[in-house]
């Protein structure tokens, strides 16, 4: 089916909507004028719901929210509220960062990429308005998750890349990994980084088919490192409860984890898609990496701790932690949305500099400062 043309082709729906990517696709499109149905777990929780109904009082658009959980999407939860929308945007996905909905494990974690993608996608298809669908991937389903990845330092990823391609004859050989860093041998069934970075491959790849097969585009987008401001202490959650580590003082990473920091704003990540429903150009089957814009946006650990306490010299970003060498993993560029789409990024200044008020102002983070 055809892009949509904007708010005048009827509501749009957004799962995931109260989460630190989904919030700020609703506010997005609020912005731009859009009535949205919101779907999060549970609309009585004032902490995630909260700065989405505040958002009806700027406007011009407009937000309802629907309590829907995710894992009852094969059982036709989001018939409803799809119902009479012209675009879906499919943000949501279980990564466990609230414990008080059950303990994750690599199955849930696998579950709530593919099971629930395949529910969500038909609805859409019942709905009989939907015209496209948005889906937001992941970087995990172009590189990976293991250490090091697939391709090796110094690969530049692109949208052509699939995580799990090669020539392996088992589906364990495919999704096991050997940790540089200590040697332990990880797979789909003992981590869930593997399944996650699975789910995601099989959710994205099966999408496209379904959407060959219901004449519906699905576009997705595969942030990496996202950053940006956040709305709420519920949004403190895997990057950017590094950040709010390095603010306390910490090192910033679990287990000392090295890692080759490659940025994207969330703000960013909800103009891109906004830009995918109506685009004429992207296609069913259209994949965009939102990515760091250039160079700047690739910073080793050292490179980040070093702007941080350039940006807040009155914060002791890090403590006395010293990293050791970085990974060169994972470079990527964000040249596609820019070229195809429009986008226009945010400097990685300006997004760590969204990051670190919003988690002091927003999320309960205490600096430590010199």
């Amino acid at each position: 089916m055809p892009h949509i043309s904007g708010p005048s082709d009827g509501p749009v729906a957004v799962t995931g909507a109260s989460g630190y990517i989904g919030a700020q696709v609703v506010k997005n499109l609020i912005d731009a004028g859009y009535t949205v149905r919101g779907c999060v777990r549970d609309a009585t929780r004032k902490d995630k719901v909260g700065y989405l109904e505040a958002m009806n009082e700027q406007g011009p658009g407009s937000v309802e929210i629907f309590s829907r959980d995710l894992f009852q999407a094969t059982e036709g939860a989001y018939d409803d509220v799809f119902a009479g929308c012209s675009a879906v945007f499919h943000v949501a996905a279980d990564i466990g960062s609230d414990p008080r909905y059950g303990e994750v494990y690599p199955q849930r974690t696998f579950d709530g990429c593919m099971n629930a993608t395949t529910g969500v996608l038909d609805s859409c298809a019942r709905a009989g308005s939907v015209q496209r669908v948005v889906y937001t991937s992941s970087c995990a389903a172009v590189m990976g998750l293991g250490p090091g990845g697939r391709s090796g330092e110094g690969h530049e990823y692109d949208d052509e890349d699939w995580a799990g391609e090669g020539p392996y004859e088992t589906i364990e050989e495919r999704w096991t990994v050997t940790s540089a860093r200590t040697g332990a041998v990880h797979n789909l069934w003992t981590l869930e980084r593997q399944a996650y970075a699975m789910g995601k491959v099989e959710a994205e790849q099966y999408a496209y088919r379904w959407g060959a097969e219901t004449g519906i585009d699905v576009v997705s987008c595969n942030p990496c490192h996202v950053l940006g401001p956040l709305m709420g202490e519920a949004h403190n959650t895997v990057w950017q409860k590094r950040i709010g580590a390095m603010l306390r003082g910490e090192s910033g990473h679990e287990d000392r984890e090295n890692i080759l920091w490659n940025i994207v704003d969330n703000r960013d990540i909800a103009e891109s898609q906004r830009l995918m429903a109506t685009s004429e150009v992207a296609a069913n089957g259209s994949r965009y990496m939102l990515v760091a814009t250039d160079e700047s946006g690739e910073l080793t650990v050292q490179e980040l701790i070093d702007t941080l306490r350039e940006m807040y010299p009155h914060i002791d970003i890090a403590g006395d932690y010293v990293p050791p060498p970085t990974p060169d993993h994972p470079r990527a560029k964000c040249h596609k949305a820019i070229r195809e789409l429009g986008l226009r990024t945010h400097s990685v200044r300006d997004t760590l500099a969204a990051t670190v008020d919003s988690l002091i102002d927003n999320a309960g983070v205490v600096p430590k400062l010199r």
